[in-house]
């Protein structure tokens, strides 16, 4: 559990699902230094009571200036499917409330060494891209940035990073379908690629980067989705037909529809990678078997004729066919 103890400042809704807070040190002293990439954790308290600790990247600051030595500033996004912590940060903590927190760890390091450096963000995981980029800025070293989202509105600290790297900056409003073969492909020596964001996404494009002749030395990732829950013992193996790309693959119990389309080099769409953004969903054609939904977006008439395929899939039966 941590150990420093901090007051909260200030707060703001900075998108719609993401709260940002600004944490000053109860004590009125400096907190521990940190580089870019590093994230504290908070004690968190449960709707059981219990407390656990949550992982925030630091944020470092605003466009235009660094926090004092005694700030620091996480941004938080309120996840439907959590067991309460994110809940209990954007919905429960007020300004003046204390927390307490751990000295910063760094497992995300940003090195400075001349390179050609991408940067890559999926939704909350620009929280420690936002934090080098400003770095990176201020010390005149060149990157590109490349920052994917569902649309603008929901996108943290989108105009901010606009304004900083101006024309290194790329925005994909695709939601995780993000195809940048082309940027690791042109890719000079060295490089380096900083991946952060929902696992869905920082699995493809680091994929995708060892494809274009990076080594998963030259290959940065970070994500702080919680980690899988345990496979449900009645999940099944099935075959889903893709009909239109006349494309058929198996998809084990332990591995879901839109994983194995992606291992498989079929460009999905995605985004949360939780069934609650909307993005994957895919018509069914055919399905000898009934579905299970395990998504929090389609409403129930919906999911006669559609499923998401980051979550749900087969209860019985041996294939799925769908429309796409």
């Amino acid at each position: 559990m941590g150990g420093i103890s901090v007051v909260v400042k200030a707060a703001r809704q900075v998108t719609p699902a993401i709260r940002e807070l600004v944490l000053v040190s109860a004590a009125g002293e400096a907190l521990p230094p940190w580089e870019p990439g590093a994230h504290i954790e908070i004690d968190v308290a449960l709707p059981d009571g219990t407390v656990e600790p949550r992982a925030y990247s630091l944020l470092g600051g605003t466009e235009k200036e660094d926090d004092p030595a005694d700030i620091y500033r996480i941004a938080v996004e309120r996840k439907i499917e959590s067991r309460g912590g994110s809940h209990y940060l954007c919905d429960k903590v007020a300004v003046g409330d204390t927390l307490s927190l751990s000295p910063p760890k760094n497992e995300f390091q940003l090195h400075y060494h001349p390179a050609d450096r991408v940067l890559v963000a999926g939704g909350i995981g620009v929280a420690p891209i936002f934090a080098m980029v400003r770095v990176l800025v201020r010390r005149g070293i060149p990157f590109q940035l490349h920052y994917a989202g569902p649309d603008p509105a929901e996108m943290a600290y989108r105009a901010e990073l606009e304004a900083l790297a101006g024309a290194s900056a790329h925005f994909h409003f695709e939601g995780g379908q993000v195809d940048l073969a082309p940027v690791f492909e042109a890719l000079g020596y060295p490089a380096e690629v900083y991946l952060c964001g929902q696992r869905p996404l920082t699995q493809s494009l680091s994929a995708l980067a060892l494809d274009n002749g990076l080594s998963r030395m030259q290959i940065m990732q970070q994500c702080f989705d919680p980690p899988p829950p345990p496979v449900p013992s009645d999940n099944i193996g099935f075959e889903v037909e893709l009909r239109q790309s006349g494309m058929t693959v198996h998809v084990p119990p332990e591995t879901s529809i839109l994983e194995t389309l992606i291992s498989e080099g079929y460009h999905a769409q995605f985004y949360c990678g939780r069934g609650e953004c909307g993005f994957c969903p895919l018509p069914v054609l055919e399905a000898d078997g009934p579905i299970v939904h395990r998504d929090h977006y389609l409403k129930p008439e919906e999911r006669e004729e559609q499923m998401c395929i980051c979550v749900s899939r087969l209860k019985s039966g041996s294939k799925i066919v769908l429309d796409a």
